[in-house]
């Protein structure tokens, strides 16, 4: 009789510390409140900050300069956030570890953007180890350099095509 009363015990005790740690709405929760500070950073343009909001595993694969550079090269060509919303989501947990990925539609100053953020962990352990930003502000960008770095023809080479 003891140890069934010890176990209920233990069970009414920890019961509420798993079923949180798989609530997939707390999850959520969770990470669009750091997705919403991630954004009020950025906007303020303090990539340092934003680098020490990340995860262990960004940070080592990231360096400090590198943030400074992507911070500046999304600024540059988004501007500053005006709005965002959850265009979707997924959350995994394997073996103990839990993966919250959300997709995010983003309106910047300068054009829209589907932005995807990979957390690690949950509560107050959740950590961003991914941050995704992709937009055709980016692709244009990406093929006026390519035009322009083209080597251009010479005109003898150019009259001799004809």
């Amino acid at each position: 009789m003891t140890i069934r009363l010890f176990t209920a015990a233990l069970l009414a005790l920890f019961a509420p510390l798993f079923l949180a740690a798989c609530n997939p709405m707390a999850q959520l929760d969770g990470a669009e409140s750091k997705i919403a500070q991630f954004h009020k950073v950025y906007n303020d343009g303090d990539a340092r900050v934003l680098y020490g909001m990340t995860g262990e595993q960004f940070r080592a694969a990231t360096t400090p300069q590198q943030m400074d550079e992507l911070i500046a090269l999304v600024a540059g060509r988004m501007g500053k956030v005006e709005s965002s919303e959850r265009a979707g989501f997924n959350i995994n947990s394997d073996n103990g570890v839990n993966m919250t990925v959300v997709t995010m539609t983003t309106q910047f100053e300068k054009g829209e953007a589907e932005e995807v953020f990979t957390f690690q962990g949950s509560g107050e352990e959740m950590q961003m180890v991914g941050w995704n930003v992709e937009s055709d502000n980016f692709l244009n960008e990406a093929e006026g350099a390519a035009e322009d770095s083209a080597p251009e023809a010479s005109e003898p080479e150019a009259q001799a095509a004809e």
